[in-house]
């Protein structure tokens, strides 16, 4: 059999067209490249806690192409200071630590205690002054604004035209907290296919945030006569009580977002639960008081304060007259 003779310049051309060939390849692969690379989060758009001397940054996400997030987990140190503002939204969360946080928004200054299982939401576009006094663990989870707006025109069917989200300090959310932990969890996988099972956690994130925490949640139902509180107005009023327990609180502050008035509210709200507002506010002190005195080592005046009692005087009374000890013996024996 006679093997077919190619002419050189057939060869030549050949040649050619594979190398051609070759490198537009490696043209989409650099462009691809750089279009992954020009989806990362932009970290010259958070507040730059990390480059704090007082951060001690554990790991974070940059590098794994996450566009629409960023978080890291981080120790934090006592520090002051002004941090700009960054177009994302910004969750925190408390691993573990306590610490007395200042916050100042808008001249607006705002005290909270922080600790374990505790969140805060900063909102975007507003510089903020904070001022924390004890070490603290936190992971810190950004979500990018596209992403919410996004999110927020599929909520709203492109009918709402700007988002408002309502900053918020020291509350509690476990539905929030473990989608910031499953998250944070995802940065030690290294399996296929963890970028899309992220970025839906990060949907999902943004979405509950959207919900409960913006001008996107639900109206509050205006005063009626049915003559009971709905689940939701319940619901508002325990939210309440656990974000802002640290703080003096009137029946006006209790009775916000029902959309009743006070003596009304108070009226539904024992006929509902068997309890006046007042009542359920001091169970939920003490049953916070108990928490940190048998889990954490915070002094006893700072459980005080953490849970709203004017002094460490008026809360060592409260609390040996309803649990049936002064608080340093309760501890004492929950810790034996």
């Amino acid at each position: 059999m006679t093997t077919p003779q190619v002419h050189p310049l057939a060869q030549e051309i050949s040649r050619q067209q594979s190398f051609c060939a070759m490198s537009s390849a490696q043209n989409l692969l650099i462009e691809h490249e750089a279009d992954t690379a020009s989806n990362e989060f932009p970290l010259e758009e958070t507040h730059s806690f990390g480059d704090l001397e007082s951060c001690r940054t554990l790991r974070t996400s940059a590098g794994r192409n996450w566009g629409n997030i960023y978080i890291s987990k981080q120790i934090e140190d006592p520090n002051e200071g002004t941090f700009r503002a960054s177009p994302h939204l910004l969750v925190s969360l408390t691993r573990s630590g306590s610490t007395r946080l200042i916050c100042n928004v808008q001249s607006q200054e705002y005290k909270a205690y922080l600790h374990p299982g505790q969140l805060n939401i900063l909102a975007p576009n507003q510089p903020v002054r904070l001022k924390w006094d004890r070490r603290v663990h936190t992971t810190h989870l950004y979500l990018r604004n596209s992403l919410l707006s996004e999110i927020a025109g599929e909520m709203t069917q492109n009918r709402m035209t700007s988002i408002d989200v309502i900053g918020r300090l020291a509350f509690m959310d476990p539905l929030l907290e473990g989608l910031v932990t499953a998250i944070d969890d995802a940065m030690e996988l290294e399996l296929e296919g963890i970028q899309p099972y992220v970025e839906h956690l990060a949907r999902a994130a943004a979405c509950h945030v959207l919900r409960k925490y913006s001008n996107l949640r639900s109206p509050q139902p205006s005063e009626d006569t049915s003559g009971e509180l709905t689940k939701s107005q319940i619901a508002r009023f325990r939210e309440m009580v656990e974000s802002r327990m640290s703080q003096k609180l009137t029946l006006t502050d209790l009775a916000e977002g029902s959309g009743l008035s006070t003596g009304h509210f108070a009226h539904l709200f024992k006929q509902a639960t068997g309890t006046t507002p007042y009542q359920y506010l001091l169970h939920s002190r003490i049953q916070r008081a108990r928490y940190l005195l048998a889990k954490t080592a915070m002094p006893v005046v700072r459980v005080a304060a953490e849970c709203g009692f004017s002094d460490h005087v008026h809360f060592t009374r409260v609390f040996s007259k309803t649990v049936g000890q002064p608080p340093a013996t309760f501890r004492k024996l929950a810790i034996d």
